[in-house]
């Protein structure tokens, strides 16, 4: 089930929200507290990567934000040739200025709606995806979008997604969501 184009936050709301948030984005520790167990949504991440991932592969972090999964993924794997996509110009500049400081030689960033991303075929080992697909507008965005990721991997490469999801039984979508705002509240936002 998909959220309706009309309840959707335009692409420069997005941007714009993400441009006045990067503090709030970049603490690893606490990853992204807007989405639930961020932390240990991380963690899982960065440690099922690193089963296939070796020193020097290419990853794409789509919606980077500043730069909190390949960070993590960085912890498991270093070093790695990082790609980070973002709408959010501010959010790349800290992204990449904090996984330099990690060491990594290879940051390049692209601003840009992921689905105006293009990259050559067989181009990432891992492609990363925190809490970003749920932004897509429509049922042909996300047959695109995923067609388009699976291209661009490599044989045998991987992509993790971690995203807010809707739920097809009403009951139990009004439930969750409702445990998503109270959580929100919770931390101040």
């Amino acid at each position: 089930m998909t959220t309706p184009l009309e309840q959707k936050s335009t692409i420069h709301e997005i941007k714009t929200r993400f441009d006045n948030d990067v503090e709030r984005f970049s603490k690893l520790e606490t990853g992204q507290q807007a989405t639930i167990d961020a932390p240990l949504v991380l963690d899982l991440v960065a440690r099922t990567a690193a089963l296939h991932l070796k020193p020097n592969d290419s990853i794409l972090d789509i919606g980077c934000g500043a730069g909190n999964f390949t960070l993590r993924v960085l912890q498991e794997v270093h070093p790695l040739a990082c790609h980070l996509a973002d709408l959010s110009q501010p959010m790349l500049e800290r992204a990449s200025e904090r996984i330099e400081n990690a060491g990594v030689n290879y940051v390049q960033t692209y601003q840009s709606d992921l689905r105006d991303l293009d990259f050559e075929e067989n181009a990432f080992d891992c492609i990363l995806a925190g809490a970003v697909l749920h932004h897509l507008r429509d049922d042909e965005d996300w047959r695109e979008t995923f067609e388009k990721l699976y291209n661009w991997l490599k044989p045998g490469g991987r992509i993790y997604v971690s995203d807010l999801v809707s739920f097809d039984e009403p009951g139990v979508h009004k439930l969750m969501w409702k445990r998503y705002g109270d959580y929100l509240e919770s931390l101040g936002g």
